[in-house]
């Protein structure tokens, strides 16, 4: 039932028109192939005489933060790469993203894409950092070198993940890179990873699909993320009787909600459910301070309360609510939530009789910095 995300420490686009630019800085980080369009009279024309437009994202986490989700000492876990789309032109009805580990790495620079004069003190096309003084990228795995200009990255071909799309999915990009985590905590060195087009776009002289995505310096809520998610719930009453609860009439209350919370904090919210419409009984005390359990299946979320979107969506694997003696509860890693941001927790549960009842809690908190 937990869920850890964790954000890149450095990112960039590189363009084979433009192998010496460096986008490092740039909001936008692009997945596109623009080949055989024009550039005459336009800031873009900067670089290769040829026609081929390829545009690949590089992105890289820290070593201490990967060190972190592996301490987690998880058996099994689920890893996906999360990058939500900022604008969308010219979408086949079906297409695939390709993801592979980096075997070099790289230089983010300070430029951006509209830069006149272009800026090039960092990773591009040709070379892992600045143009005058850096390493060219090297023939590696896939690295298709037949291309009209070279380099484009260098990669380990025997990771390869993919996300495909149709015409009705949704765009943002959540494509699952558990292999690639799982050779990062074997020992392969992290040098973050690079996403593309497949070869038969990208060498298809007619290709143009146009795919840009907020990067890591976005002025948006919507920054490039690794999303951990690993099963660490527990289901013991211990040697409390308590019922469980049997039918939507039921209240479900969060106690120990603070309404505030740091960034960095990890947060156990306790829950307790009662019967909206208790069976009468005779009792000193009220029955409407009886609690019960939740059904087994039951799962958390978290809501962005201002744009209600499903920051942590629920999992019937990873965001399972978990049972103590004391009652149910679930332990939210604040750190991948926004700051400044007021979100809403949201509980999913199958009842018995297989219906399925999503509760509003009604709970609010907010990130503080």
């Amino acid at each position: 039932m937990a869920v850890y995300k964790i954000f890149p420490n450095k990112d960039a686009s590189i363009y084979s028109r433009y192998p010496s630019l460096n986008a490092g800085r740039d909001e936008i980080l692009e997945i596109s192939v623009k080949n055989n369009t024009s550039i005459a009279g336009t800031s873009e024309n900067i670089g290769s005489t040829t026609l081929d437009d390829i545009r690949r994202t590089l992105i890289s986490f820290s070593d201490n933060d990967i060190s972190t989700i592996k301490s987690f000492n998880s058996s099994s876990f689920s890893a996906n790469l999360r990058l939500f789309l900022a604008t969308a032109e010219n979408l086949s009805q079906n297409y695939s993203i390709e993801c592979f580990p980096l075997t070099q790495s790289f230089i983010m620079g300070t430029g951006k894409f509209n830069d006149n004069p272009v800026t090039t003190n960092g990773v591009c096309w040709s070379t892992v950092g600045p143009i005058s003084s850096s390493a060219k990228w090297t023939e590696v795995g896939n690295n298709f070198s037949y291309l009209f200009t070279s380099g484009g990255g260098s990669w380990n071909s025997s990771f390869r993940t993919t996300q495909s799309f149709d015409y009705t999915a949704d765009k943002d990009l959540n494509i699952n890179v558990t292999p690639i985590l799982s050779n990062w905590f074997s020992g392969s060195i992290n040098y973050g990873v690079i996403l593309k087009h497949s070869s038969s776009i990208e060498l298809n002289t007619g290709s143009f699909i146009d795919l840009k995505f907020f990067s890591m310096d976005t002025h948006t809520i919507y920054p490039p993320c690794l999303e951990f998610k690993w099963d660490d719930s527990s289901y013991n009453t211990g040697s409390n009787t308590n019922g469980i609860i049997t039918s939507d009439n039921f209240i479900l209350n969060v106690g120990n909600n603070l309404g505030e919370f740091k960034k960095d904090n990890n947060y156990k919210f306790k829950l307790k459910a009662k019967d909206k419409f208790p069976t009468r009984q005779f009792t000193t005390s009220s029955i409407y301070l009886n609690w019960k359990y939740l059904p087994t299946s039951s799962y958390w979320g978290v809501q962005d309360y201002k744009t209600t979107e499903m920051v942590i969506d629920f999992d019937n694997n990873y965001t399972k609510v978990s049972v103590d003696s004391t009652g149910n509860f679930f332990t939210i890693y604040m750190n991948g939530l926004e700051p400044e941001r007021t979100y809403k927790l949201l509980v999913k549960t199958v009842l018995p009789n297989s219906e399925q009842v999503v509760v509003d809690s009604d709970v609010l908190f907010k990130i503080v910095r």
